[in-house]
């Protein structure tokens, strides 16, 4: 064989190979769509959506849990303002505290504790409550990368 014509080969081999793997990525993509009615996002919230949540337009999933909601006090804080959704792979709480321990309070690193409808703990979260004088209130933030938008209830530990 010439040069040219193992040259003209490869080029029909390459071209081959490309052609198939073209074809495998797209029958895959065309099998997720299928499975979740053609809405990728559907897909992502489904494993995420449980009794005490709801998706929103935008693809958040947001807690309805009506305890979660609740003003607590724990930990000589009372809790209030209480928001928990999840967001591009990210559970948030978002929350408003009070210090009610009667003393001024360092900063202290502590954990939300998701609890299921049976009382059982389902995840911590990790939070850190900046120095708060006796009464005051401070606005606190804890995140995590899994999925624990459907917990019923939380406690705050210091």
């Amino acid at each position: 064989m010439k040069s040219k014509e193992k040259r003209n080969i490869l080029i029909l081999i390459g071209v081959g190979v490309l052609i198939i793997a073209i074809l495998f990525v797209c029958t895959r993509g065309n099998k997720k769509e299928e499975a979740t009615g053609g809405n990728p996002a559907t897909e992502q919230n489904s494993a995420s959506q449980g009794k005490y949540t709801k998706v929103e337009e935008n693809g958040s999933i947001v807690n309805t849990s009506e305890k979660l909601h609740e003003n607590r006090e724990d930990s000589g804080f009372l809790v209030s303002n209480i928001s928990f959704e999840e967001v591009n792979g990210e559970t948030v709480l978002k929350a408003r505290i009070t210090n009610k321990t009667g003393a001024d309070q360092e900063t202290f690193l502590g954990n939300i504790v998701l609890i299921d409808k049976q009382g059982n703990e389902i995840g911590r979260i990790p939070v850190r409550v900046s120095n708060t004088q006796k009464d005051e209130m401070v606005d606190i933030e804890a995140s995590i990368t899994e999925s624990y938008a459907n917990a019923y209830d939380f406690r705050l530990e210091k």
